[in-house]
């Protein structure tokens, strides 16, 4: 995967960013018989599909890694700031020694990673968080919900048709299984809404993320590879995340915990699977769009649930786990919707007003690419 990225990326990343939907690009669109299917969404290359499938085992993976970790060191701050450097140093070690393209950090790449960061910060310790005070299903059920949402902001936002009647008809079953789950789950009936104040957090600001990291990975930065988000989001999300653990006096509890080699061993498996996560996520979303990648990631947790039923006690009663299988079937059943032919929509807050180069200033001939997803 390194290797892949370090030349060639500028040439296809040209030829794939315009979405083949994209009224940009219509004389490029493959045909139905050649597009490959998968999750509702239809990937147009081969690319898209390793891409999908890269993600799907990194982050089928690296919520079962995180609870383990969590058992052994109950810190998640720590664990994630742990996570983030090494996946910050990785990506240094990428950089100077030439292996792969990755970007330095510009003031104009920088500026709105820094509004991303705060979100992406708060989604992982309120995921970590979530974890320690609920089951698996719990967040799975609740992320399973976000389509809901980010079809709207791919509406609002990023140029996008309202869901179809048959995806509307989805996301009315993802409500009704989630309920259906909510109502039945033991943890529910014991401590009521305090019992998913963490999930809800979780919910509404991993939403919101989904659509602005979108935008943000778009052509307008001037990225080289994926390699260069990775940084960015690793690098600058350090800090408040260390900020959070002293807060939580994170610190007396890795103090005073008993580290053994399988704690060890634990935290380094799920180092090195949180810069697979990064990178894939980063790489999967700039192929296709906000709500596709939200149902993809989705709809590989359920590897997660089952290796949770052979791990742990703490899961859900048959009832509840057919309402999440309800969930799962009915995220996988969304398509994502069209690009609207309206002649504008409202941007992200945060854009970067870049200032013309001068071979632009001299006239209109050269027009800005559209990043995935928009519609000028």
């Amino acid at each position: 995967v390194v290797f892949s990225h370090n030349l060639s990326y500028r040439h296809r990343r040209h030829q794939r960013l315009l979405a083949p939907s994209s009224p940009h690009c219509r004389h490029r669109a493959q045909p139905a018989s050649s597009r490959f299917w998968m999750l509702g969404c239809a990937l147009e290359s081969r690319e898209a599909v390793f891409a999908a499938l890269s993600f799907s085992a990194a982050s089928g993976s690296l919520l079962i890694i995180n609870k383990l970790c969590i058992h052994a060191i109950p810190a998640p701050s720590f664990i994630a700031t742990i996570q983030f450097a090494v996946c910050t140093l990785f990506c240094l070690f990428l950089r100077t020694s030439g292996l792969a393209a990755v970007d330095g950090f510009e003031r104009e790449k920088v500026r709105p990673y820094i509004a991303y960061t705060g979100m992406f910060v708060c989604t992982i310790y309120c995921n970590m968080k979530a974890l320690q005070n609920s089951n698996v299903e719990t967040l799975i059920v609740f992320r399973a919900c976000c389509p809901i949402v980010v079809s709207l902001l791919d509406y609002l936002f990023l140029g996008r048709e309202l869901p179809s009647a048959r995806s509307f008809a989805s996301l009315l079953l993802l409500v009704a299984g989630a309920t259906s789950y909510v109502l039945t789950d033991a943890q529910w009936k014991l401590s009521g809404l305090r019992a998913y104040g963490w999930v809800g957090a979780y919910f509404c600001i991993l939403s919101v993320e989904m659509a602005y990291g979108k935008h943000i990975v778009g052509p307008h930065l001037g990225f080289t590879s994926p390699w260069g988000p990775t940084l960015y989001s690793n690098s600058l999300s350090l800090l408040p995340m260390a900020a959070i653990g002293l807060a939580a006096s994170e610190a007396e509890t890795v103090r005073t915990s008993q580290l053994s080699t399988g704690s060890v061993a634990l935290l380094a498996l799920s180092c090195v699977v949180g810069v697979a996560i990064s990178f894939t996520g980063w790489y999967c979303r700039s192929l296709v769009t906000a709500t596709c990648y939200t149902v993809l990631g989705v709809a590989n947790k359920m590897v997660t649930v089952l290796a949770n039923l052979l791990i742990w006690d703490k899961h859900a009663s048959p009832v509840g786990l057919a309402s999440l299988a309800v969930c799962i079937f009915a995220a996988a059943s969304y398509q994502q919707a069209p690009p609207r032919e309206a002649a504008g929509y409202a941007r992200l807050p945060t854009t970067v007003a870049r200032s013309p180069s001068p071979s632009e200033a001299k006239g209109p001939s050269r027009v800005r690419r559209a990043f995935p997803g928009e519609v000028k």
